[in-house]
């Protein structure tokens, strides 16, 4: 039986193993480039506003899936600083996403301040296991006055936009592979 609860310290190795499996192939076999997806869709999040991001756990009590998500861009843009000067340290051009994500969100961060990341282990997908995790975290923030939360999916993969739509987010643009959506709370 699956279970979502709050995320906790000793689920962290567990969050970085979903995002490394639901991630680029080459982060598998390249630990730079397994430390750079980490730094920039999990560890932040785990580490910095571990309040707001929730774990599908199994009945072993591992995560097998998280919700991830930083509640205010403003706050999280400078809180990221760390983060961007590891990534600066694999190269410059390791910093491209993250830059370009994060000038996405304070366009959009008026109307949608918060914005968060979703991954599930492939055999964990389905059944509703991620819209009961993403009902967890809107009701969450919801709760908090936060009125409105944005992502960014890559264009290509449109098994992910269905589901955002299915859970009422819409697209607001799409940009360089990325597609930027959004929902009102």
């Amino acid at each position: 039986m699956l279970e979502i609860k709050r995320f906790e310290e000793k689920y962290l190795e567990d969050c970085r193993r979903v995002c490394v499996n639901t991630g680029p192939a080459e982060a598998k076999a390249d630990p730079v480039a397994r430390e750079k997806l980490l730094a920039v869709y999990c560890d932040y999040y785990c580490e910095k506003e571990p309040q707001n991001a929730f774990v599908l756990v199994d009945e072993t009590d591992t995560a097998q899936g998280y919700i991830l998500c930083a509640e205010n861009v403003h706050t999280y843009r400078k809180a990221f600083s760390p983060y961007m000067k590891k990534l600066r340290s694999y190269g410059i051009t390791n910093c491209i996403i993250p830059l370009g994500e994060n000038i996405i969100y304070r366009f959009f961060s008026r109307k949608y301040p918060a914005h968060l990341h979703i991954d599930i282990n492939a055999p964990f997908t389905g059944g509703g296991n991620g819209t009961k995790m993403m009902n967890v975290l809107l009701s969450h923030l919801k709760g908090k006055g936060i009125k409105g939360v944005m992502l960014i999916v890559g264009s290509h993969n449109t098994a992910a936009i269905r589901f955002y739509k299915r859970n009422g987010f819409k697209i607001l643009c799409s940009l360089g592979g990325g597609t930027a959506m959004a929902k009102e709370l």
